[in-house]
């Protein structure tokens, strides 16, 4: 039986071709729309677990990083800090602005730090080292044609760009810049009127000794400073991650269900046309003996060679499209290879290939074997 499929596939290569590059066309646009949701939870975690802590401290009834206000008393890191078994309270200030050049507007998340969380991954340039730089992401790079050396304004307040990263959430670059650059910020801008609506202290991330207890030490902080709450870096990435499937889930579930029904019916359809040219040949092999269920098993096997042909060129497709994506826009990550999620696609693509190889079961049920003697 799979000799018979095997030369079925080989019969009319420019046919197979032509199929299987159809069939990975759909199989990309799944691991794309896929990878990209995937992408967003995985930029969401980094974000949190890049900043390196043993513990993060934010205000009472807090419990995200991305896409909340955090403000904690500016007292409160010497109490943290006073906390058998913590060795550092570095603060963290997270403030949302908007950056306009030419008319473009775009949200940029910017983090300021002290000694703990900056730029995790510079590309290019270098870290900060006085109050007027800044580290941008590079989706603003890329957008606005910036680099290192260029001014970089905030309101009409202007920082030197040093740097340029790769840290990115919720399909939003990120900024970083230093407590003095914020206070200067702060001071010399049209941000001055409205201070009383950006925290000071947004964070804490808490540096412990080696052989303290973490759960411990976040107990201890916890009853003796009441305005915060104290969150391992991992709950907090997984709580933000949650907070992105809130957002992403409904919308990207209801494109990749379309995908597969997509593909499930290409597979059929090209099935049913390949069938039903080839129709005197299931006519002989019936007039020969063959009965339908071998029938349809070799048109079964027959759909997953094509499948498994398909799968490196979808692969490929996608991730030349992923490349692509990432190069113009690296604000979007497009994570294709994340191991249980790529196979659990690729399965999901071969059921309801399986099940779009069941439209012609019908023509071949019915197929006469009397065909086969006909204009002969």
């Amino acid at each position: 039986m799979f000799l018979l499929a095997w030369r079925q596939v080989l019969l009319d290569p420019l046919r197979t071709v032509l199929t299987a590059v159809a069939l990975g066309s759909v199989i990309a646009v799944i691991l794309i729309l896929v990878g990209f949701e995937q992408g967003q939870y995985y930029q969401l975690k980094q974000i949190v677990l890049n900043r390196k802590a043993d513990l993060i401290v934010t205000q009472a009834g807090v419990s995200n990083f991305i896409a909340v206000r955090s403000s904690i008393p500016q007292l409160a890191r010497a109490e943290v800090e006073a906390v058998k078994g913590v060795i550092n309270a570095h603060p963290v200030t997270a403030i949302p602005v908007i950056y306009n050049r030419n008319n473009v507007r775009t949200p940029v998340y910017v983090l300021v730090y002290d000694t703990w969380g900056g730029p995790s991954s510079i590309i290019q340039g270098r870290e900060i080292t006085s109050g007027k730089e800044i580290v941008i992401d590079a989706s603003l790079a890329k957008k606005y044609g910036i680099n290192p050396g260029d001014s970089f304004y905030v309101t009409d307040f202007e920082f030197k760009v040093v740097g340029i990263t790769q840290e990115a959430a919720f399909m939003m670059p990120f900024a970083f810049i230093n407590y003095d650059g914020m206070l200067d910020l702060f001071i010399e801008s049209e941000i001055a009127p409205d201070l009383s609506t950006f925290p000071l202290l947004s964070y804490m991330l808490v540096e412990l000794d080696p052989a303290a207890d973490r759960q411990s030490v976040a107990r201890q902080i916890e009853l003796h400073v009441p305005s915060v709450d104290v969150i391992t870096p991992g709950q907090l990435a997984q709580n933000d991650v949650n907070m992105g499937k809130v957002f992403f889930k409904p919308i990207m579930g209801l494109l990749v269900s379309i995908g597969y029904i997509i593909g499930m019916l290409v597979v059929g359809l090209i099935m049913y046309a390949d069938i039903r040219a080839r129709i005197k040949s299931f006519a002989v092999l019936k007039a020969l003996g063959f009965s339908f269920g071998r029938l349809f098993l070799v048109v079964l096997i027959q759909s997953s060679l094509l499948l498994v042909i398909t799968i490196p060129i979808g692969t490929l497709l996608a991730l030349g499209v992923s490349v692509f994506i990432e190069t113009m826009s690296p604000a979007y990550f497009i994570r294709l290879f994340d191991p249980v999620i790529f196979l659990q696609t690729l399965m999901t693509f071969f059921v309801f290939a399986v099940i779009g190889a069941l439209i012609p079961v019908r023509t071949i049920q019915r197929t006469d074997p009397m065909l086969a003697f006909q204009d002969i």
